[in-house]
């Protein structure tokens, strides 16, 4: 193996990395430093702390559910170790746990208040969010214990937050070590382990639609991070039947491969290399949530399911001719950005406003539509040529589902034919980031390909 092979690289390898001179023009830092993945690595937790937290009062992050699986053991195993520990729980009178500002608020107040040393977040996707931006915002030492392999933030430097109702991603530092015990991974409900799997699997996705962002746009790309999470995809593809079973030897397989796309969005400086058009459609069913009463899905269940959209949508990308492209009536969605922003206002209701920056700077009136359009007919070889390295047929990527007993079909998410629809139709507004939800818009595709890319999720 190369010292420049990053596909193969051991996780370790990866921790407290940084590559100078990188043909991208970038400097890249992972800032984790340590992880343990292996059985009993919770009984490590006292020798973590020691190691990169200074003396005084640890406060530990937990809900109800983390508390049993982790959190009380952790607690006693500090305690013995002589560490003062105050107790944190994020969820009150058993009501979900969000990760939004007022949560966050809360545990920053009790942070300074109690002139806390560090912070320990035993939990998964929601704890880790809200872990990692509180100790961003108090400038302390995080340390994460993973009681789930069920999505892929653990080493990430974004936390996912809902704010006036709409998800987005701020910047944050990542836990400086983290503790992932498969014994623990293990004791979490098996959909919960492939939910995980799910949001891995989005990669294929999500990486076409930064190559293709970067082919059409010139927006930054670098092969690295690509690298670091590839190989790991690939073993827990190959090794999804025995994520299924979720027992500790498959877990250990899958959380490796999640920590890694988290270092994967590190040295990306962004979340591209895991979050595109597919992920903006399971932000939009979060956010719009509320207006039916529906409980979300986990985050890793829908992604895994939208990814079979977009990879549906790349099938079709990849066996068009450019002749069908310019043969297409040349119509922008909305005449005017006032016609635009009127019907968006009416569409996302209550959390129009929060998306509204996010929709004007992807207006294209007629000029720009034309333009857009002889900009892609130009490229459109080379885009189809870059994204065919990435995608894989949606009709594999259901078998890999499949296989690791994950979710494949809207009805496993209790989503209906018309939120999906919806979602088809507008979560490309959510986000100015170029997926392949945009590029069907500027090809004229949108609605052609509608009956026959949704069917392959209900």
């Amino acid at each position: 193996m190369q010292d420049n092979d990053f596909s193969r690289k051991p996780l370790q390898e990866l921790l407290g990395l940084e590559i100078n001179g990188c043909p991208c023009g970038r400097t890249h830092r992972v800032p984790t430093r340590e992880v343990s993945l292996r059985c009993g690595a919770l009984n490590l937790l006292p020798e973590f702390v020691d190691r990169w937290m200074s003396t005084g009062p640890l406060i530990l992050v937990v809900d109800g559910n983390t508390w049993t699986a982790a959190g009380e053991k952790a607690v006693r195993l500090l305690e013995s170790a002589g560490r003062t520990v105050s107790l944190h729980f994020v969820d009150h009178k058993n009501q979900p746990v969000h990760a939004d500002k007022q949560t966050v608020a809360d545990l920053v107040a009790r942070i300074e208040r109690e002139k806390t040393a560090g912070i320990i977040g035993v939990g998964s996707g929601t704890i880790n969010d809200i872990c990692k931006t509180a100790a961003t915002a108090t400038g302390k030492t995080l340390i994460t214990v993973a009681t789930a392999a069920s999505m892929n933030g653990y080493t990430s430097a974004i936390s996912a937050l809902t704010v006036d109702g709409v998800k987005i991603t701020e910047p944050c530092h990542p836990p400086v070590a983290v503790i992932a015990d498969p014994e623990v991974l293990a004791s979490a409900p098996q959909f919960m382990s492939a939910a995980g799997f799910g949001d891995l699997l989005s990669k294929n996705a999500s990486t076409a639609d930064w190559i293709l962002s970067n082919v059409l746009l010139g927006d930054y790309f670098c092969g690295i991070p690509v690298e670091v999470a590839e190989e790991a995809v690939a073993t827990s593809i190959r090794q999804a039947g025995i994520i299924k079973a979720n027992k500790p030897e498959g877990l250990s397989v899958l959380i490796d491969a999640l920590l890694r796309s988290g270092i994967a969005m590190v040295l990306a400086g962004s979340s591209s290399p895991a979050s595109g058009g597919e992920h903006l459609i399971s932000h939009l069913w979060d956010m719009t949530a509320h207006w039916t009463g529906r409980t979300p899905a986990l985050h890793g269940q829908q992604t895994g399911v939208t990814t079979l959209i977009s990879l549906a949508l790349y099938q079709k990308i990849l066996s068009l001719e450019p002749e069908v492209i310019r043969r297409k009536d040349l119509k922008p969605e909305f005449p005017t950005i006032a016609a635009m922003e009127s019907e968006l206002r009416s569409v996302f209701r209550d959390i129009s406003a929060s998306l509204m920056p996010h929709a004007r700077a992807k207006f294209l009136d007629q000029n720009g539509l034309a333009a857009r359009r002889q900009l892609i007919l130009s490229r459109w070889d080379k885009i189809r040529q870059a994204v065919s390295a990435a995608v894989i047929s949606p009709a594999l990527s259901r078998q890999h589902l499949q296989a690791a007993g994950a979710v494949y079909t809207i009805d496993g998410l209790g989503i209906t034919a018309e939120e999906l629809q919806f979602a088809y139709t507008y979560a490309r507004w959510i986000r100015n980031r170029y997926t392949v939800l945009d590029l069907v818009v500027d090809i004229g595709m949108l609605n052609e390909w509608r009956s026959e890319v949704l069917a392959s999720v209900k």
